[in-house]
């Protein structure tokens, strides 16, 4: 049977019900009663800060064995390898794994890893099992209409899948990459260095020939999935957008590391801020200027310098975030619409001989924002502005009356596009903190032990669902 969804009936049911009987209603149609068990053991056992502490100092006496060969995985243990611990052992077991023989990998009887968020995962007896521990399960995002379709955001070289804790029901995204194209930097760079622009990893485990690397999730998707669902951006939600990433480059800059690949699919947007992703590309200079043994970063969005292959620095950045911003005013990246990629399969030369794409900046692009592209896209890196010299251009600090009446970028395009929603959205701000994935100590009442939760913002504004509950197969 074919069903139509009419939106206009959604809002009427939004503006007339209480939002949590709709959360009721709809997390019941998932429920069942072996999650139901699941949920209820998972709060009745759930582990106390001592009891976590426990578990870590008895993990510690079997944490030798994780590189032992293939003899040491072979030892049958009542205690699991995984454990909580700082950056530094996160660093050393990726590095440790990484040097390990295939042949070994492939035997091991049970998961390891190094967990970092005691808060967020529930360590039990140095185990923490896929499907049993944490639910990893497709994330599937539809932006104007259920049933519109999904899939399953990718990164460079992997999966990326929505996690739930069995214990402390918190989401998280959990992205899996298969061992052979793991590399170490993959998480240096995301665990050492913190800030609210860039998503925070949770831990790092080994299971069954994947590396499951737990981090932040992002309610609302990339903006490559918004503009892709969407079309492309109006001014002030890339005046938002802009100005956390470049918060989140300032901080990078700073300790003169090189993202290497801003782009939109590498921007996630939560509920109150957007953050950067995808470390794999990352690296950190020890001089002041880096020379590649190969090309780093996708070629709609790579500088001349980065092309040139001799030598650049963290202005290749800034670089990046001026194509970014031609692709959110356009919904196309540079140079496509004039070089059609049926016809150029690559944009290299093209880059090298044409850049910086100023034809491609869209024609409604006001004076000052035109101004700050051609600053920030600047073919002399030693011209180009800075991170810091970009978040003091007027172009991303308008004047207060000029800019957007919200705190988020879901709220200002549900409040532009629907009216019945505005008078909401004028009264005090309770649902920042109890969006999608976020677990906030005030909002216990809107905890439930069905596996589907609901982001309000993007329910109203995109009918955006996560359906659940939970399934066993990854893809």
């Amino acid at each position: 049977m074919d069903y139509k969804y009419d939106n206009a009936g959604i809002e009427l049911l939004l503006a007339h019900m209480n939002i949590e009987d709709i959360i009721d209603v709809v997390e019941n149609l998932y429920h069942t009663k072996e999650e139901e068990n699941e949920a209820g053991a998972s709060f009745e056992e759930g582990l106390s800060q001592e009891e976590m502490d426990e578990n870590e100092e008895t993990v510690d006496d079997s944490w030798g064995q994780v590189t032992g060969g293939t003899q040491g995985t072979q030892q049958g243990n009542s205690c699991g390898r995984v454990r909580y611990g700082t950056v530094s052992d996160l660093l050393s077991f990726v590095n440790q794994i990484s040097n390990m023989q295939p042949e070994v990998l492939q035997h091991l009887p049970e998961e390891m890893g190094v967990l970092l968020n005691k808060k967020h995962m529930g360590l039990k007896k140095g185990h923490y099992r896929i499907d049993s521990d944490v639910f990893l399960f497709p994330w599937k995002w539809t932006y104007k209409t259920p049933g519109s379709g999904g899939h399953v955001p990718k990164g460079s070289f992997g999966k990326v899948h929505l996690a739930q804790d069995t214990i402390t029901r918190k989401r998280m995204a959990c992205k899996l990459i298969p061992m052979e194209h793991f590399k170490p930097a993959d998480v240096e760079i995301q665990a050492r260095f913190h800030h609210e622009n860039i998503a925070e990893l949770y831990g790092a485990l080994l299971w069954d020939q994947n590396i499951h690397l737990f981090m932040e999730a992002g309610e609302g998707g990339s903006v490559q999935e918004k503009l892709d669902s969407c079309g492309p951006m109006r001014e002030f939600e890339i005046i938002w957008v802009t100005k956390q990433v470049l918060r989140g480059l300032e901080y990078l800059h700073s300790h003169n590391v090189i993202h290497h690949d801003i782009k939109p699919s590498n921007i996630v947007l939560m509920s109150d801020k957007a953050v950067l992703v995808d470390f794999g590309l990352t690296v950190q200079m020890t001089e002041k200027v880096y020379t590649p043994r190969d090309l780093r970063g996708t070629e709609m969005y790579m500088s001349p310098e980065v092309v040139l292959c001799r030598g650049h620095n963290t202005k290749t950045d800034i670089y990046s975030l001026g194509t970014t911003i031609i692709h959110m005013q356009t919904g196309s990246p540079p140079w496509v619409r004039r070089y059609p990629r049926t016809a150029y399969p690559s944009y290299l030369y093209i880059i090298h001989k044409q850049a910086p794409p100023l034809e491609d900046i869209a024609e409604d692009c006001s004076g000052v924002m035109r101004s700050f592209l051609e600053t920030a896209l600047e073919r002399n890196p030693a011209k180009r502005s800075s991170a810091a010299e970009l978040l003091r251009d007027e172009a991303i600090n308008p004047p207060r009356e000029e800019q957007p009446r919200c705190w988020s970028l879901d709220s200002a395009l549900v409040e532009a596009s629907h009216p019945l929603l505005r008078q909401h959205s004028q009264q005090p701000d309770t649902t920042q903190e109890s969006s999608l994935y976020s677990e906030p100590e005030d909002s216990a009442h809107l905890r439930r032990k069905g596996s589907l939760y609901i982001d309000l913002g993007a329910m109203a504004g995109y009918y955006n669902l996560v359906r659940g509950p939970p399934a066993t197969e990854y893809g």
